[in-house]
């Protein structure tokens, strides 16, 4: 039950900050939506900081499992990265008709807010993007050892600069309002990697 409750205010909360920010966001808000008392609320959560932070991990946990499956090695490397940016697209576009706007990362917008509330929270916001660079790293590894990419290039910066590629094109899918714009990252890929195609 009390499980249950923690569950229903973060889904709550999830909602509320990718139609805003964290910061526009109230607990009074989050109470109201949720339909608790603050008493509530505060039980699981003490501080807006500490809800963002909930908010932040379970966007995570969504987010990890479309990686998970789009880096599946059933296919080569880079098609790997392919399918994420297609899952990411579907991602937004599916936000979008829940929403009526398209939202952006729901990540990196509020990784970006959030990192600002102290060490702890950017600890967070570090494990989470390093975890997921991971990814791309691993693909790009891959890819040059296949001799699909120019054998100079540094899988770890590449995926750092692949993500920062990303974060834009999701921030211009969000102020455009057309998750098709994240389907550029596909060709963009190539050209960040210095690979033919």
């Amino acid at each position: 039950m009390a499980s249950d409750t923690r569950e229903r205010i973060v889904a709550v909360a999830r909602d509320l900050v990718h139609g805003a920010s964290l910061s526009e966001v109230s607990m009074d808000g989050v109470c109201r939506a949720a339909g608790v008392h603050k008493g509530s609320l505060y039980h699981f959560f003490p501080s807006k900081e500490a809800l963002g932070a909930a908010v932040l991990a379970r966007n995570w946990e969504l987010m990890d499992a479309v990686l998970e499956e789009a880096f599946a090695d059933d296919v080569a490397p880079l098609a790997r990265i392919d399918r994420f940016i297609d899952a990411f697209t579907r991602r937004l576009a599916m936000a979008r008709e829940k929403w009526g706007v398209t939202p952006g990362c729901p990540l990196g917008g509020l990784a970006a807010e959030f990192a600002g509330h102290g060490d702890e929270a950017r600890s967070q916001v570090t494990r989470i993007l390093n975890a997921w660079t991971g990814y791309f790293t691993d693909a790009i590894s891959q890819a040059k050892v296949r001799g699909e990419i120019h054998s100079d290039v540094d899988p770890a910066e590449a995926a750092t600069r692949l993500l920062a590629h990303l974060q834009g094109l999701a921030l211009l899918a969000k102020a455009y309002d057309n998750p098709e714009l994240m389907l550029q990252g596909k060709a963009d890929l190539r050209m960040l990697l210095q690979a033919p195609g």
